[in-house]
């Protein structure tokens, strides 16, 4: 198996998956030869003992046909020209440093190992959202109830004043931490404040007054 690098994808191929380039066969225009061998079937004339066996001839069954390279129909490798080849150990290597967390790149036509991008500022966002979600959740959690969405939906049911007096507790902080938290994102982006930290942000969030 041959490893090759494509520089264009980031992407590896190997012949083991995606075929050889070419193939050797048989050469279809090969024509088996033949030889003489004496004839079996001949059956000797008692009135004429000096006669000789004859010959006849048959295909030599021992012969084998050259063989020719062609293309392998069922490659999928890219052009030769946009492929550069890979060793087994620089192979492991290279995915034993992307999943540490490093990424592969490409230095002209080979691989390399590079430090991951930094994240865009929507994918920051992305992950404020998690962990601020995760924290109301834990925080519902923490009062005895499943979850943020649990806790709330006791807000409307007079069943039991206290669970209806804690959902509604649940419900306005719920909103006044999305509150904030956009409040944030919309003072970096207008750039009235700097990039914070998940932690930060949460350690900046209204805190729960819960009613017992």
């Amino acid at each position: 198996m041959t490893i090759f690098f494509h520089a264009k994808t980031l992407g590896f191929y190997d012949t083991r998956a995606h075929g050889e380039r070419t193939l050797w066969i048989p050469d279809p225009s090969w024509e088996r030869p033949q030889v003489n061998i004496p004839d079996q079937a001949w059956e000797a004339d008692p009135n004429n003992p000096e006669a000789q066996r004859p010959m006849v001839r048959i295909a030599d069954v021992t012969a084998e046909p050259p063989l020719i390279e062609v293309a392998n129909p069922d490659c999928y490798l890219p052009p030769a020209q946009e492929l550069s080849q890979v060793g087994a150990q620089e192979y492991e290597a290279l995915f034993a440093a992307q999943a540490s967390g490093k990424v592969i790149a490409a230095d002209g036509a080979r691989p390399i190992i590079a430090a991951p991008p930094e994240p865009t500022w929507e994918q920051r966002k992305l992950e404020f959202v998690a962990v601020v979600q995760a924290f109301l959740d834990q925080t519902a959690k923490s009062a005895g109830y499943d979850d943020i969405k649990n806790a709330i939906s006791y807000a409307d049911e007079p069943a039991v004043p206290r669970f209806q007096v804690q959902g509604q507790a649940f419900r306005s902080w719920r909103s006044v931490c999305w509150a904030y938290c956009y409040e944030q994102f919309d003072a970096v982006e207008q750039k009235t404040r700097e990039v914070f930290s998940p932690q930060d942000l949460v350690a900046e969030l209204p805190k729960l007054s819960l009613p017992q």
